[in-house]
C-alpha cells in the first residue's frame, strides 16, 4: 500500500478527506487531525506528527501553508511573517521533508474573494488604541500577497526539484464559484476542483 502525507492550514482540512477517496483504497493518507496554522508551526510539529504515525516511509508528501502567515493580526498592522522568514521556514521545511521523502508537492497560497472587502476592521491587542486592522486585508491588498509569496516560494522549492501544486491559479480562475462566504475558504465546488487537482497531482507520482 502506498502512503501519502498531507500537511497543512485549514484549505487542507478542506479537501483532505475527498483527496483520501480520489486516491482509493490502495492508498494510505496520513495528515495531522489539527490545523498546522503558519509555515513555522508546521516545521515544529512534523517530527512529533511522523512519530505519532509510526515513523511511516511516505510515497508522496504535500504540503501548503501561507494564509495564517499572510494574516495581519498584531497591533503593527503587518503581515504576521515577512516574506524573507515565509521562505527561510519553508527551506526549512522543505528541507524536512527530503528526509522522509523524495516525492514532494508544495501548493500554492488560495486567493481570497470578494467578501473581503466587507470585513470589519478589528482589535486584535487589548490596547484599544491601537490601530484596527484587517485579518486578511481586502481582496485586492490580500491577494496582491498571496501572489508575491507564491512567486517567489514557488521558484525556491522548483530549484529544488519540488513539484508545485498551482491551486491558487485554478481558484482566482472563479473565486465566485470556488471560494465561500467568508472570502478565503473552499465552497463544495472549491472542494472538489482542488482535491481534484491535488489527487491527479499524487497520482503522477505514486
Amino acid at each position: 500500500m502506498k502512503t501519502v502525507v498531507l500537511i497543512g492550514d485549514s484549505i487542507r482540512l478542506c479537501y483532505q478527506q475527498r483527496v483520501a477517496e480520489l486516491l482509493g483504497d490502495g492508498v494510505r493518507v496520513l495528515a495531522p487531525e489539527e490545523n498546522c496554522r503558519f509555515t513555522k508551526y508546521a516545521l515544529w510539529g512534523m517530527f512529533n506528527w511522523m512519530e505519532c504515525w509510526g515513523s511511516p516511509e511516505p510515497d508522496v508528501i504535500h504540503w501548503n501553508t501561507g494564509i495564517w502567515d499572510l494574516h495581519r493580526c498584531t497591533a503593527d498592522g503587518e503581515v504576521f511573517t515577512p516574506l524573507p522568514e515565509y521562505l527561510e521556514q519553508n527551506r526549512r521545511l522543505a528541507e524536512q521533508m527530503e528526509s522522509y521523502c523524495k516525492n514532494l508537492i508544495w501548493a500554492t497560497i488560495t486567493p481570497g474573494g470578494k467578501q473581503l472587502d466587507g470585513q470589519k476592521k478589528t482589535n486584535y491587542v487589548m490596547n484599544q488604541t491601537a490601530p484596527k486592522v484587517f485579518l486578511c486585508d481586502d481582496q485586492k491588498t490580500w491577494n496582491g500577497d498571496v501572489k508575491r509569496y507564491n512567486g517567489a516560494c514557488a521558484g525556491m522549492l522548483e530549484k529544488r526539484g519540488i513539484k508545485i501544486n498551482d491551486l491558487y491559479s485554478l481558484v482566482i480562475s472563479d473565486t465566485d464559484k470556488y471560494i465561500c462566504e467568508d472570502g478565503i475558504h473552499p465552497s463544495a465546488a472549491g472542494v472538489e476542483a482542488m482535491a481534484e487537482q491535488t489527487a491527479d497531482m499524487i497520482k503522477t507520482m505514486l
